[in-house]
């Protein structure tokens, strides 16, 4: 493991793992004697807040202090971990597969807003206005070309078109997603 972040996702796993009393390396129970200090709750109790500190530090959630990173930034070994579903998503499904494994003491997140506006000055999305004066995002003729689709939904009674990424969009968005956030126009 070569990045810092996987390491302490890691680490967070294995003080789990023993916290619950199941060997790392294994995945048995461990088979400790009632003197063991792995049956002291107090050393228990330090495993899963060290667990709970280390969650906060791969999540970009300590000291306050340090300013926030400005920029996105993804790693190829971080690419790798990106597990995306087997099914058409949304572009906020995405956005959220992607913070699920970026460093966030590196990366600012990404969000679902800001990547339909990188494709709008890209040209691979549009925008309408609706008849309430509301703005939505909409495929156009260069959708289709990136794995772009529009499909017909419906909420609480109410049918709308849902903008969607199948499987040569996730790609097309995976491989391009930090030329998708430096793109100017």
């Amino acid at each position: 493991m070569t990045d810092e972040h996987e390491k302490i996702l890691k680490a967070r796993e294995v003080l789990q793992k023993i916290a619950n009393g199941i060997n790392p390396i294994s995945g048995q129970l461990i088979d400790a004697d009632k003197e063991s200090f792995l049956n002291d709750p107090r050393i228990i109790r330090c495993f899963f807040y060290v667990s709970d500190i280390l969650e906060k530090v791969a999540n970009g959630q300590v000291n306050r202090n340090i300013k926030k990173p400005t920029e996105f930034s993804i790693t190829d070994d971080e690419k790798r971990l990106v597990k995306l579903p087997d099914y058409k998503i949304g572009i906020n499904e995405f956005a959220k597969c992607i913070n699920n494994v970026i460093n966030l003491n590196r990366s600012k997140r990404l969000t679902g807003t800001e990547i339909n506006k990188q494709l709008k000055k890209m040209g691979l999305l549009s925008e309408e206005v609706t008849e309430n004066g509301k703005t939505r995002t909409i495929v156009n003729d260069k959708s289709g070309e990136y794995g772009i689709e529009a499909e017909k939904r419906t909420f609480n009674g109410r049918e709308y078109e849902a903008v969607l990424f199948n499987d040569k969009g996730k790609k097309f968005l995976l491989d391009n997603i930090e030329k998708i956030m430096n793109y100017q126009e």
